[in-house]
């Protein structure tokens, strides 16, 4: 019987990177007295080395293979790396302390280039074994990292309390596991490496064992020579000082399973000397099957709630759609006879459910939800997603890969979501006065435009919702099937674009939005006439400069001359993801004229400059009201100012107090990248747009007409007069024309 309180000792003080402190003295003795913890003894390098010898005479090969077989179905992982360190220690030279170069001072342990111990290089060094034996009694999966098998240390711990351990005898299931094993093996492409090995033998679930503790096994057979490199072998008769045993990956480290591939498969002549002489034909190659997996008892007991469960009801969802919805929201309606497994997990306040819909081993449709709970038990929100999509699995145990280069993976809740639906997509969050509706395609980047976001914002429930899908069927227009029908079967597309073309936004169901593309920076950055800190070198992704038509019309098929007179809204830098993929649709173009140009004008702080310097870096001061109080910073070095092409900065003492108030106010400048085009403000005035939009994000645009009073305070400090255009200001400040700009685009991007 193991004392399991010496076995907590082990945890709580010599687990790796867990350690804490030391075991008072007499809990210590008794653990030592118990046989778990050992003591502590004080050796030289080369004591070590031929105790390890000494050992390697001294114990029988026969009876370490057959402890490691019996580990197998009994998990006693006592037993489980004897073979190696036995066969690891027959191999050892004799040989006296190699350094390594390391000086004792430097962050890295000196050690022995040939095996790798790290005590006694000098003199007698008192060895902590316990840090070594946790290997012995703790399941892997608590390790943070795997044993290192092949180091002097590990090994003479190890066949040390091997010795005193009692013999035992493998059984038939051991052979059957280590037979598994071997079957995994041959299911492997020449590629692939012990981490698809290790998948493998977790998907057939004949071992009752976590990835951790297979992954250790896989190491024993690797050091025993049976799942060797082609280049790089196991210890069984020949050695490779620790030195060589090169990096492993993502901690790793076992030697050669690091060098070995799919390819090199099961070396059975290593099988046949270290199993054969008490195995007989039980590990013969043919033999090689998976275990089938022995069917579960039938326990009358229910499997224990997970504790978000008992925030769902099966068959009950946030909203729980008719298939008649389904249709309108260009979903695959649900069949009864598909099949559920749901999962269950939850957090401090969130609470989350996904079920799966099976069709035979495919999962054909997906629901995902989330509740934030407060601490009273209501709602503070909640969501609910449904996709359809189509991802085969083996035999619901794993995700199958969708490709010959991918691998099988568990079916878990993140492997699921991570995979782009294969179908359409429908999202609905629910909080007060902040409800949202999307339908989307996302693999073809279609959108059903939805709209309403006055009655969406209003639902939070399912009668809620149900009394807005009443509403929504019966004023779809005559052609939103055809809609939904691009949405569900378009084919992806790269659409190519440039400066000029006039894109369209579907608002809602019956409205829409025109814009005008005026150049893509990642084109214009690279313009000698661009001064060198421009805001548009220190903008991520691939942005594009954009003007919404300031209006939002039924008509879908508005030509460029009808459109010729309407007026443009401030500019604003988009992605080019929705006119890349198609999102929004071009339908015209224009030969840019000067009224068509227009850039963001940037007004901020700046501080003292660093090799991370941006235009906008030191800009801190975001004062949302008047109420608020101001949050502290050093004085600012300058205010820079940019627009268009040019860009400058004013020392500080020169900025007077009227423009310092103004800054006071909010902030000037947009130095980020809208991640899709919105015409969310598209025919609104001001008023309007201030009741639904952060009024932080539109009051201070200078170039908004509403703002400038503004804007003419700004040109005025600036010796420009009232009303001045982009023009005038390049005149005084440098840059180029709006006219210069039309012929450099026109003459320089085709």
């Amino acid at each position: 019987m193991i004392d399991k309180k010496a076995v907590m000792l082990l945890k709580k003080y010599y687990l790796p990177y867990k350690a804490d402190g030391k075991p008072s003295d007499t809990d210590r003795e008794n653990a030592i007295k118990s046989g778990v913890l050992v003591p502590d003894s004080a050796m030289t390098h080369d004591d070590i080395v031929s105790e390890i010898k000494a050992l390697s005479e001294r114990l029988s090969l026969e009876s370490a293979a057959k402890a490691f077989l019996y580990s197998l179905s009994s998990s006693d992982i006592r037993y489980r790396s004897a073979i190696s360190s036995l066969v690891w220690a027959r191999a050892l030279p004799e040989h006296e302390f190699v350094s390594n170069g390391v000086e004792k001072n430097e962050w890295r342990t000196p050690l022995c280039v040939v095996c790798g111990c790290s005590h006694g290089l000098d003199m007698k060094e008192a060895v902590d074994w316990n840090i070594y034996n946790v290997f012995r009694y703790l399941p892997p999966k608590q390790y943070g990292r795997e044993p290192d098998y092949t180091c002097a240390e590990y090994v003479l711990n190890d066949l040390r309390e091997f010795e005193k351990m009692p013999r035992v005898e493998p059984c038939n299931e051991d052979y059957r596991i280590l037979n598994g094993i071997f079957a995994c093996v041959k299911e492997m492409k020449a590629h692939n490496m012990d981490t698809a090995l290790l998948t493998e033998i977790r998907k057939q679930k004949f071992l009752d064992a976590t990835g951790n503790a297979i992954h250790c096994i896989l190491g024993i057979l690797s050091v025993c020579g049976i799942l060797e490199g082609a280049e790089n072998k196991g210890f069984l008769h020949s050695y490779v000082n620790f030195t060589d045993h090169g990096m492993g990956r993502d901690g790793l480290t076992f030697y050669p399973l690091n060098f070995w591939r799919g390819k090199n498969g099961v070396n059975y002549q290593a099988v046949a000397e270290i199993f054969g002489s008490f195995s007989g034909d039980a590990l013969f190659p043919e033999n090689a099957i998976i275990p089938e997996t022995a069917e579960k008892a039938v326990h009358t007991e229910r499997k224990p709630v997970s504790k978000a469960e008992q925030y769902f009801t099966d068959g009950v969802y946030t909203v729980t759609l008719t298939n008649e919805e389904r249709r309108y929201l260009a979903l695959d309606p649900l069949d009864a006879n598909w099949e559920t497994v749901s999962m269950y997990s939850v957090t401090y306040r969130l609470k989350k459910r996904t079920v799966l819909f099976f069709e035979g081993n495919t999962i054909v449709k997906v629901i995902y939800e989330e509740h934030s709970i407060n601490e009273d038990g209501s709602y503070s929100w909640r969501n609910y997603n449904e996709f359809d999509t189509r991802l085969e699995t083996d035999n619901r145990t794993m995700l199958l890969p969708l490709t010959s280069r991918g691998r099988v993976k568990p079916i878990t809740p993140t492997n699921v979501m991570a995979v782009k639906p294969f179908g359409c997509d429908f999202y609905i969050y629910l909080q007060k006065d902040k409800s949202q509706i999307v339908a989307q395609n996302l693999r073809n980047n279609q959108v059903i435009p939805v709209g309403e976001k006055e009655r969406v914002r209003k639902i939070m429930s399912d009668e809620d919702f149900h009394e807005f899908m009443r509403f929504y069927i019966p004023t779809c227009p005559d052609d939103y099937f055809e809609r939904i029908a691009a949405v569900r079967n378009m084919e992806h597309q790269t659409v190519e674009f440039k400066a000029g073309d006039i894109f369209r936004c579907q608002v809602d169901r019956q409205h829409y939005a025109y814009g005008l593309i005026l150049g893509k920076t990642r084109e214009i950055e690279k313009w000698d006439e661009l001064p060198k800190e421009h805001s548009f070198r220190h903008v991520m992704m691939q942005p594009i400069i954009v003007r919404m038509y300031d209006l939002v019309t039924t008509d879908k098929d508005m030509t460029a001359k009808e459109l010729s007179g309407k007026a443009l809204r401030p500019p604003k830098l988009c992605s080019d993801c929705d006119i890349l993929w198609g999102t929004h649709t071009i339908v015209a173009h224009k030969e840019l004229v000067p009224d068509d140009i227009q850039f963001l004008l940037q007004l901020a702080r700046q501080g003292n400059r660093s090799k991370h310097f941006t235009p906008f870096t030191a800009e801190t001061i975001v004062k949302m009201s008047p109420k608020e109080p101001k949050p502290k910073m050093n004085t600012p070095r300058a205010l820079y100012v940019e627009w268009g092409f040019a860009s400058f900065e004013i020392p500080w003492e020169n900025v007077p107090d009227n423009i310092r108030k103004l800054l006071d106010e909010g902030v000037y400048f947009d130095g980020g990248v809208a991640m899709g085009i919105s015409a969310d403000l598209c025919g609104k005035s001001l008023a309007d747009i201030l009741t639904e939009t952060p009024k932080h994000l539109i009051r201070h645009n200078l170039l908004l007409p509403e703002n400038r009073d503004k804007f003419n305070l700004i040109m005025n400090f600036l010796g420009l007069p009232d009303n001045c255009t982009l023009d005038d200001f390049a005149a005084k400040y440098g840059g180029i024309t709006r006219q210069e700009y039309i012929e450099l685009i026109n003459k320089r991007i085709k």
